[in-house]
């Protein structure tokens, strides 16, 4: 069974991943062919990304 949390560190990954093509950079390996080690960075992304409840979050600058 899959977490939110492991879904948005797949979401995450796979936007960056498409990102690379236009940067010219070689194709970034599917998520479910990541070692359990490099999907967990992604997952801490995620936690590292959120913000408290009622935040209105970096670049919004309360609009």
């Amino acid at each position: 069974m899959r977490s939110i949390r492991d879904e948005a560190a797949q979401a995450l990954y796979n936007e960056r991943r498409k990102l690379l093509a236009g940067l010219m950079m070689s194709e970034a390996e599917p998520w479910e062919d990541l070692p359990e080690d490099v999907k967990e960075r992604w997952r801490s992304k995620i936690d590292g990304a959120q913000t408290p409840e009622g935040s209105t979050g970096p670049g919004t600058h309360g609009e």
